[in-house]
This record gives structure tokens, sequence and C-alpha cells, in this order.
């Protein structure tokens, strides 16, 4: 008796892995702008997601909260732009930095690459107080990104509601300004 063996030949093996290759190649570019978007999303996400915590420990906690742009992760730094990373931490004496011996509730790294946040002029740092509510004018926070050359924004209100909003126009541009260097393919150092 004769039995056929079954299995698959080199050549449709060959044929099989040239079809897979040209669909991996045809999908990597859409992954990559997928995994691109994802990341950029990540970052309003990230921002507003830290004000809304600071709220809610202001409150719970009864004491005054700050959040800061810091390049340290300890001390807040004076300016607008966010891109280096802030930090959350209570202000009790109100002089806008972290309280002396006080645990920093939280500190967030910097922002990818590409990737910019400044806030509104005249706020350098939020501040919440008790009650939840936030001292000083709205608050907006830009986001932007050089490889969409576009991005959105995060709106504190007086009351310390957070809502994410499309970006004031001037202040795109002004944001998408520092990022120059940088492109659909990347940033480049300058």
């Amino acid at each position: 008796m004769h039995v056929k063996a079954g299995g698959f030949t080199l050549v449709e093996l060959m044929m099989t892995l040239a079809v897979a290759a040209i669909l991996a190649m045809i999908g990597a570019p859409a992954l990559g702008n997928l995994l691109a978007r994802s990341r950029e999303a990540g970052a309003e996400a990230r921002i507003a997601g830290t004000l809304r915590h600071a709220r809610t420990a202001a409150v719970m906690d009864n004491t005054r909260i700050i959040v800061c742009p810091s390049d340290d992760g300890r001390h807040c730094r004076r300016g607008y732009d966010w891109q280096h990373g802030w930090i959350v931490a209570p202000d009790q004496d109100a002089d806008g930095q972290p309280d002396a011996g006080r645990q920093i509730i939280a500190a967030l790294p910097a922002m990818a690459a590409g990737s910019r946040i400044i806030t509104s002029a005249g706020r350098r740092h939020i501040v919440f107080h008790p009650n939840g509510n936030a001292a000083g004018s709205n608050a907006r926070f830009t986001i932007c990104h050089a490889r969409e050359r576009d991005g959105k924004s995060v709106v504190v209100s007086n009351s310390g509601r957070v809502r994410v909003a499309d970006p004031d126009p001037a202040r795109l541009l002004q944001c998408l300004g520092a990022l120059k260097g940088c492109t659909r393919s990347g940033c480049t150092k300058s």
C-alpha cells in the first residue's frame, strides 16, 4: 500500500512567506501612524488626568495643591512650557513651591520628542483649594504635536472643572513654533 505524505512544498512555503511579507509592508505605516496618534492622545489624557487628580487631592486632604512645571520632579520651574515634566504637591504656605518636608503627590516625566505643552499667559502653575476651586482665571493648556502639526487644549475653569477642547489657533501656532526642527518623521536636535 502506498500512503501519500501530507505537508507543504518548499515553493508553497516561499509563496506564503512572500505574501505575508508584502502584507506586513503595507500595514507597517498604518500601524506606525496608529501608535503615534495613540501616544499623542495620551498626552492630553495625561495632563487632564493629572489636573483631576490634583483637584481630588485638594478636596480629600483639605489642603492647597499646586500643579507646576518641573525639571527635577521636586521643585516648580518658572515658565509656561510644561514639556519637561510637572509635579503635583501640597503648597500650604502659598509660596508657589512644594512644601518642605511634605511628600510630592506625583511627578510626571518629560513629554516625548515632538510634543509640547504650554499654559495660558499669566498661569505658570495651577492651584487647587480645599473646596476644589482653581485660583485665578481659567487656564488653558495647549498640547501640540509636530508629527500631525495639530493639537488639543485642556481647560481648567475657576470652579476646578477640567475638560478637553479644541485649541486656540494662535496658541497652537505659538506651541508649534518651538517645534521647528520636527516633522512627520521625527525631530532633529538644534
